[in-house]
């Protein structure tokens, strides 16, 4: 018996490590897992444990909204009555995609085109989907925000006309600027200014527009507004009200609805990252707020994208073990939200050069040094930003994976490092001047020396290479 007690003591400690462990393991896996993925073990997570529920998913009607509380439902049903069981009408996206093409487009413009339309929601408009601007690949120069206000616009004048808007208000305005024929005061009013029409009666919508032009004539920078140049009588209210009316607020309203072509192709943003005016005293990564040197901030926020928002079960719920379970699965999904808003706070502290002018100006930096700053283990930054699992984060400047902010160095003169990111496009700007295309490796590296960069000629083929540029022999 002497022997067999301390055999069954270390055998029960094992098993509480591995439970701990476990819990672990599955929060820090969340990190490196795809959105799409992700709410799939979502929803099951959901079908199967009814101390949770849903409180908001922006893949499913607003009708399914909230929670769906019959666990014994399989998961093909489940999933039907979150997206409120799709009709047989054509949908939305093959119709679009039909028109496409017949449109003299080019490989890149149907690309964009494409992830644009299936980036609509079941009304047509992408305000609860991904942001268009996070579809711009941020390695070709060509794809800026000309490029994508082009692409958008070719969407929006298909069939039906006003998709692919922000939202209703916007679809009103794309539509009558499509059709051509708006008066004056029309398109003025459809430009954000529709709460003006918001009156009893059409005298009281004259006074509210000329209380308008008078309120913006008292700013120092007012230039004239074009409905001054305009008579406002009740007649030209009534024209306007009728016209507005003739416009369609639910253009995708006679389709069904496809989400096939969110494929492993869209990137997953996670990050959301704007300059905000304001001073804080303070960096607060708690907020996701780090100070600039001027008077504003840098605000860092979770991007949930196609994440259904979940919650305990309002109501009560006397199994217990169900409910630890819920408040474990729930802690698993903060973790990942929480670690990422760190480490996105982290890489903009580290990377202020980047946020302020933009591309060209990243430092140095490994994961290691994010990893001691947030004291986490250094896999726990891999998960977020290797390149085969990598989150996007949308910045000022468009949308980059998160590994890009993460750069090697070269020593150069002073003791300083120069990272690989700023040598390449020091490398880019001097090869796309017209006298120095045909310049060779060699040549290149010892211009890169003489800038106090210490670099080797095979590390310059390297990064040549990488910038999709061939050899002096080739170009």
């Amino acid at each position: 018996m002497d022997e067999i007690k301390p055999f069954q003591q270390q055998s029960g400690e094992q098993k509480q490590e591995q439970r701990l462990s476990q819990k672990q393991i599955q929060a820090i896996n969340f990190l490196a897992m795809p959105s799409k993925d992700l709410r799939e073990v979502i929803l099951n997570a959901v079908q199967e444990n009814p101390a949770l529920e849903i409180v908001k998913d922006p893949l499913a009607n607003s009708s399914s909204s909230s929670s769906l509380k019959n666990s014994s439902i399989n998961s093909d049903d489940y999933q039907k009555l979150l997206e409120n069981e799709k009709d047989n009408s054509e949908t939305l996206q093959h119709h679009l995609m039909e028109q496409l093409k017949y449109l003299n487009l080019t490989k890149d413009e149907h690309t964009l085109c494409q992830k644009l339309i299936y980036n609509l929601d079941k009304d047509g408009f992408y305000n609860s989907m991904i942001t268009p601007k996070s579809f711009l690949d941020a390695s070709k120069p060509n794809q800026n925000q000309a490029f994508l206000e082009k692409c958008i616009s070719m969407v929006q004048r298909l069939d039906p006309p006003g998709t692919c808007c922000k939202d209703v208000f916007e679809s009103l305005k794309i539509q009558a600027q499509i059709k051509g024929d708006a008066s004056v005061l029309t398109l003025f009013v459809l430009d954000g200014h529709l709460d003006l029409l918001d009156a009893a009666s059409t005298e009281l919508i004259i006074k509210n527009i000329n209380n308008y032009i008078k309120d913006w004539h008292s700013k120092a920078f007012a230039t004239d507004l074009p409905i001054e140049k305009i008579k406002l009588t009740e007649k030209e209210i009534q024209n306007t009200l009728e016209y507005i009316r003739s416009l369609n607020p639910h253009p995708a309203s006679n389709f069904g609805w496809d989400n096939s072509g969110l494929d492993e192709e869209q990137i997953d943003v996670v990050l959301n990252i704007e300059k905000i005016p304001g001073l804080i005293q303070n960096d607060d990564f708690a907020n996701g707020k780090i100070k600039c040197p001027d008077n504003s901030y840098f605000q860092i926020k979770y991007a949930s994208g196609i994440l259904p928002e979940v919650r305990l079960y309002n109501g009560s719920f006397t199994n217990k073990k169900l409910l630890n379970s819920a408040k474990e699965f729930l802690w698993e999904l903060q973790f990942r939200e929480n670690t990422i808003v760190l480490q996105g706070c982290s890489i903009v502290k580290n990377q202020m050069e980047f946020f302020l002018k933009g591309p060209g100006n990243i430092v140095p930096l490994t994961r290691r040094q994010i990893a001691d700053q947030l004291n986490v283990h250094p896999s726990t930054i891999s998960r977020f930003s290797s390149k085969k699992n990598s989150k996007y984060l949308e910045t000022p400047w468009g949308t980059f994976p998160a590994n890009y902010f993460f750069s090697s160095g070269i020593a150069s003169k002073g003791g300083k490092k120069t990272s690989a990111e700023k040598i390449k496009n020091i490398m880019a700007s001097y090869l796309e001047k017209a006298e120095n295309q045909n310049t060779s490796d060699l040549k290149l590296t010892r211009y890169l020396n003489q800038k106090g960069i210490n670099i080797s000629r095979r590390t310059v083929a390297k990064y040549r290479s990488q910038l999709g540029i061939d050899n002096s022999y080739k170009r």
